[in-house]
């Protein structure tokens, strides 16, 4: 039977692997991250809007602010005859159609219009108005007044309307549409379909627009915003 004999490991290579393993070990310590640490790095970084985009929705909310008191409603009743089928349809039957039971019919229509002076000038679109015989308006406060129809423009659907308020009134600036630049933001408020205080939002397409088959007028400024609910 042989025995193998340990032969023991010379003093500087022994102190040399216990250098390399406290090494090892303190290398391992000093990369290990807390699991806390751990979990907070994982975390997907949360995604804040653009400085440029946060500028432009608080001109929007501003402008909106701004203007919205001046925005009106306006409802528009007017009383349409009663409608007879032509004397073709008697000749037909061999005699006269029997009258309408319901007689003149009222119809009602509503649009927008805003204040443009504080003594209580308003503008609208002429269509709204056409052939009206009683005019209200609705202030964005809520409180209405009769409207007095002092002039209409049917060639570029325009109409100047008039109310006496008790109080005073907030009234839109015009601006010089001289300075208007292509792809400028243009904002569109008003009162779709009697939907209060609606807002959208478009650019300035176009400026000096002309051959809109409006002879006596030119110069139009053309934009996509639109007015809807």
């Amino acid at each position: 039977m042989s025995i193998l004999a340990r032969t023991p490991a010379p003093p500087l290579a022994a102190a040399a692997l216990l250098v390399l393993l406290a090494s090892c070990s303190g290398e391992e310590q000093q990369t290990r991250i807390p699991t806390s640490v751990r979990s907070e790095t994982s975390r997907p970084p949360v995604e804040q809007p653009a400085p440029e985009l946060l500028s432009s929705q608080q001109a929007f909310i501003a402008v909106s602010s701004r203007v919205t008191p001046a925005v009106v409603n306006i409802s528009a009743a007017r009383i349409t005859p009663e409608r007879r089928l032509p004397a073709f349809f008697d000749d037909f039957f061999g005699e006269p159609l029997p009258e309408s039971p319901h007689g003149p019919r009222k119809e009602q229509s509503l649009g927008s219009g805003f204040i443009i002076s504080a003594d209580g000038y308003i503008l609208t679109n002429e269509h709204v108005v056409k052939g009206a015989e009683e005019i209200k308006v609705r202030l964005s406060d809520a409180r209405t007044y009769p409207g007095k129809l002092i002039g209409v423009d049917p060639r570029t659907d325009v109409a100047v309307l008039k109310i006496a308020a008790d109080a005073g009134l907030t009234a839109a600036v015009l601006g010089d549409s001289d300075k208007l630049q292509v792809g400028q933001w243009a904002l569109a408020i008003g009162n779709p379909f009697g939907l209060d205080r609606t807002l959208t939002v478009g650019v300035i397409s176009a400026t000096g627009r002309a051959n809109v088959g409006i002879e006596d007028y030119e110069d139009f400024v053309q934009t996509d915003a639109s007015i809807n609910p």
